[in-house]
């Protein structure tokens, strides 16, 4: 069955809740609801300029800045940041909590 695609109007919320019910004996509800939100992404994402598209992405990676949660592989509490960045305190990003990563002085 193919991927719906989000029409004209349809809210994110709408649009979802209907392509998951459509998909739904095909790739189950987490599966499904990942494919749907990732479709709604791309669509939303196709409509913009080539500009818009980059400070999309750049207001998407700033969020992250500065965050070294697995360096190597592996999680190091001892330094949470990248180098040049000192932790204070944490911050709330996509529902959990992570160190909040500034720049050294």
């Amino acid at each position: 069955m193919p991927i719906p695609t989000p029409k004209s109007g349809e809210t994110q919320s709408d649009f979802v809740s209907r392509c998951i019910s459509e998909i739904y004996d095909e790739y189950g509800q987490e599966q499904g609801a990942a494919i749907c939100y990732s479709t709604w992404r791309e669509n939303r994402m196709s409509k913009l300029s080539t500009i818009e598209r980059a400070m999309a992405k750049m207001s998407e990676i700033r969020k992250h800045e500065g965050i070294n949660l697995y360096p190597n592989g592996e999680v190091n509490m001892k330094e949470p940041c990248w180098e040049g960045y000192e932790q204070y305190g944490t911050k709330i990003v996509d529902g959990r909590e992570v160190p909040n990563c500034i720049p050294q002085e």
